[in-house]
């Protein structure tokens, strides 16, 4: 045996002899380990989501999002939205099937993933161009532990219990007026337990612990996005917990239970199930800009940040279910895309004025036309052809144009123009060039 295997061995007799003679002395010592052990875990039980320690290997979810017998696809929302619109990508929604007709879709239970806090609960008014009151939604807002926060998004209606847990509406706070209630709350809910009701939901998740996405311009995802609430005296802590860190968003879907995440990620697709998702990554694993190139969120300002405002950002992207289509998700904020360039007829008017806000979507191309967004360079006039509005709408009558530059005294600038005196790229007279009736957005 060597020396340091009998010093080993050695140390093991004295340390049992140690606690055999503790034993003899306080007989009673096991039994008030074992109870300040327990009266430690339960203290653990209580205390807030936020101070207990995300278990290491194990996921953060270990239930479902809602029955999924009722669920039809889980859409990635990615590239058809940006931020201060609904959500950014990498956010998913839960897409139910059909309910009594097939345009209606039924109503289900919206469930807790995990025993989690419900940190704070937003109530959300929308309206018509009236200002009449058409929808109201409630955005729950949840901490699973100290490194894992996620929110269920646009839930048509929450739990009486946890409404009357949380104080009812009177106890919440006007964030800029009637229309946009909060409250920070702190309800315990195990997984399983009813949230809400919807006949669809978003689900948003942010690990705190991960690595930032890549952003070109991180700073304008940092700021205040209620800097009204604020100065009327909002609390700062109630700002705080429903501000995510879009920078260390991913996605839900990777956080489930291996159990039960492939049959939920077998469910990527669009919102009625029809396309189903080709590439890997359709439930991204960040929002991200590509440095130096067109993909990602831009600006309609040269300084405020995208939340400030709903009317304020736009994204270029791939499609999260298919990689090979592209979008542009302008909302009604390129001002030469007017209803006119729309291919419908005269008397839908109507209908191609919201085609005209709707996002465009294309097949990727090579060199300068159709160009992948990651490969956009400074310097450079891109053309985009072959548009339609979202997947399956009217197709585009012309092209749209694409500079990218970056001043050495500013923000990056993208101008983008569409022409509806082309049909083709080939048929612009080189080199191409703006008109003047084009839109700048900033980075």
């Amino acid at each position: 045996m060597s020396g340091s295997g009998y010093y080993t061995r050695l140390a093991a007799v004295l340390f049992t002899a140690a606690l055999l003679i503790g034993a003899i002395l306080r007989p009673d010592a096991g039994r008030e380990a074992i109870e300040r052990a327990s009266l430690a875990a339960a203290s653990m039980e209580k205390a807030p989501a936020a101070e207990r320690r995300c278990a290491i290997g194990e996921p953060a979810f270990n239930g479902p999002f809602a029955p999924i017998e009722d669920v039809l696809s889980v859409s990635p929302l990615g590239g058809v939205t940006a931020p201060g619109e609904p959500l950014p990508a990498p956010y998913i929604r839960i897409n139910m099937r059909a309910g009594e007709t097939a345009f209606q879709r039924r109503t289900t239970n919206v469930l807790a993933p995990a025993r989690a806090d419900i940190i704070a609960i937003e109530r959300h008014v929308d309206r018509d161009d009236e200002g009449r009151s058409y929808v109201h939604s409630w955005t729950v807002h949840f901490r699973a532990c100290d490194a894992v926060s996620f929110y269920y998004g646009r839930i048509d209606e929450i739990s009486d219990d946890l409404l009357q847990k949380a104080g009812g509406l009177r106890a919440f706070t006007e964030l800029g007026g009637p229309d946009h209630l909060a409250i920070l709350t702190n309800i315990r809910v195990q997984t399983g337990d009813i949230i809400g009701e919807a006949d669809g939901f978003n689900v948003a998740l942010h690990d705190l612990a991960a690595t930032p996405a890549q952003l070109e311009a991180p700073e304008r995802y940092t700021a205040n996005p209620f800097p009204r609430a604020a100065a009327l005296g909002a609390p700062p802590d109630l700002i705080a917990a429903i501000t995510p860190p879009i920078a260390k968003a991913r996605c839900a879907l990777d956080y489930m239970p291996q159990d039960l995440r492939g049959d939920w990620t077998a469910l990527l697709g669009d919102s009625w199930g029809i396309r189903r998702a080709r590439g890997a990554g359709a439930c991204r694993a960040a929002v991200a800009d590509a440095p130096g190139a067109a993909r990602g969120v831009w600006f309609t300002d040269a300084a405020h940040n995208a939340s400030t405002s709903k009317v304020s950002a736009v994204a270029l992207s791939p499609d999260a279910v298919d990689p090979d289509r592209l979008i542009f998700a302008l909302h009604g904020r390129l001002s030469s895309l007017t209803p006119s360039l729309v291919a419908l007829p005269p008397m839908m008017d109507d209908e191609a004025a919201d085609a005209a806000k709707d996002f465009l979507s294309f097949e990727k191309g090579d060199g300068r036309i159709n160009t992948n967004f990651d490969e956009v360079r400074d310097g450079e006039t891109y053309c985009y052809e072959r548009l339609r509005t979202n997947f399956v709408g009217p197709q585009i009558n012309g092209v749209l144009l694409v500079r990218r530059e970056t001043p050495d005294d500013g923000p990056a600038l993208l101008t983008i123009e569409a022409r509806g005196d082309v049909m083709r790229c080939i048929d612009l007279e080189e080199p191409w060039a703006f008109t003047g009736n084009e839109t700048v957005f900033y980075r």
